[in-house]
């Protein structure tokens, strides 16, 4: 009986331990300069990618836009573009590029612009498929890229590296 009594009270010394310790969250988000700058922290699978082939200016200037999709802690689908058009082949390189950082890391940090608002005017809001993670609507207006990285890697719209982002280094 003795014995009975310290196996549940190391059981339950043990289920105290774990369930104080709190996990790392799958998605987070700062925000910063007016509500207008952001860095999003993120696991790698909550993103997806896509070079989406477009009408650019309506007037048959065919374009491809850059777009990275990321799923949020609510699963609900924030849009990210790339601020410019691209012709097809840089928008496949940019793909490329990051989705040779995304798999390096299972974490990564993104830094995004413009407000992050609903937009109200979607009648039947964009779904994304998220493969294992399921099919989730994107009911926000989309962001600008700027930059992602993880530990070690960075992509940013431009070559130079800009110190625009809290809390980035450049590397």
């Amino acid at each position: 009986m003795l014995s009975l009594k310290k196996n549940n009270f190391l059981l339950l010394m043990t289920s105290l331990l774990f369930s104080s310790c709190q996990s790392v969250s799958v998605f987070e988000i700062k925000t910063f300069d007016k509500k207008e700058l952001h860095v999003i922290e993120v696991d790698s699978n909550r993103i997806i990618q896509e070079c989406y082939f477009m009408n650019a200016e309506k007037e048959n200037n065919w374009r491809h836009q850059y777009i990275l999709n990321i799923l949020n802690d609510k699963n609900e689908v924030i849009q990210v573009f790339y601020p410019t058009n691209q012709d097809d082949q840089q928008c496949l390189h940019h793909l490329k590029k990051v989705e040779k950082i995304l798999k390096k890391s299972p974490r990564m940090r993104l830094c995004v612009r413009d407000k992050l608002k609903i937009d109200d005017s979607k009648i039947l809001p964009e779904t994304h498929d998220f493969g294992p993670l399921g099919k989730h609507v994107s009911p926000y207006d989309a962001l600008t890229f700027d930059t992602i990285c993880n530990s070690s890697d960075c992509v940013s719209i431009s070559d130079t590296w800009t110190y625009t982002c809290p809390e980035f280094l450049k590397r």
